[in-house]
């Protein structure tokens, strides 16, 4: 079994692996899984999964920080989540991306907590951001319980997107106060 990465109360976050395309490309072949994703509506293409699975992999081994494959703790596929680094705006971003199945069960607002406190454990970085299509409110919802701030929006890939954000700083200071879920969160 690989390495697992973060475990939260339900969940656990290991490395993908080559074996995993199955699951990757199952996840991204559901039209509204991808409704807010690029390239939208339509499935992804078998070979833009194994583009990304490959890319997931690759910067699992040479930085440490990935998007990584998402299970329950008793061992089912409920997504990816983890961070990558973006260049417009420059840093690094939370993402996730849930099964339909896995839906409703507040795993996105769980992962998201744990992956927030994990980044600021791990990395010297001093701010993490995450965005999402102005319209697509539940994942917003998502990213202000995880304690990121609303911080401006910009249209990416042609859509208009929110982006949001929480500074080191933030973080320490809610952790010290217990004032964010995060730390109840992780195991």
């Amino acid at each position: 079994m690989p390495e697992t990465i973060l475990t939260t109360a339900r969940l656990r976050i290991v490395p993908f692996e080559e074996a995993d395309f199955p699951l990757l490309f199952d996840l991204h072949s559901d039209p509204e899984v991808n409704r807010y994703l690029s390239p939208g509506l339509a499935p992804m293409s078998e070979v833009e999964v194994c583009r990304r699975l490959n890319d997931y992999i690759g910067d699992h081994k040479r930085l440490g920080i990935s998007k990584w494959k998402l299970e329950t703790l008793e061992g089912e596929f409920a997504g990816r989540a983890g961070f990558s680094r973006l260049d417009d705006p420059d840093g690094f971003e939370l993402s996730y991306s849930l099964k339909r199945k896995a839906w409703g069960n507040g795993y996105a607002t769980e992962i998201a907590c744990g992956l927030v406190a994990w980044f600021f454990r791990k990395t010297s970085e001093p701010y993490l951001m995450a965005y999402a299509v102005s319209e697509h409110g539940a994942s917003q919802r998502v990213m202000i319980k995880a304690g990121l701030f609303y911080w401006y929006e910009m249209k990416k890939y042609g859509v208009p997107c929110r982006f949001y954000r929480i500074e080191r700083k933030d973080f320490e200071r809610f952790s010290s106060a217990g004032a964010k879920p995060a730390d109840e969160l992780v195991h």
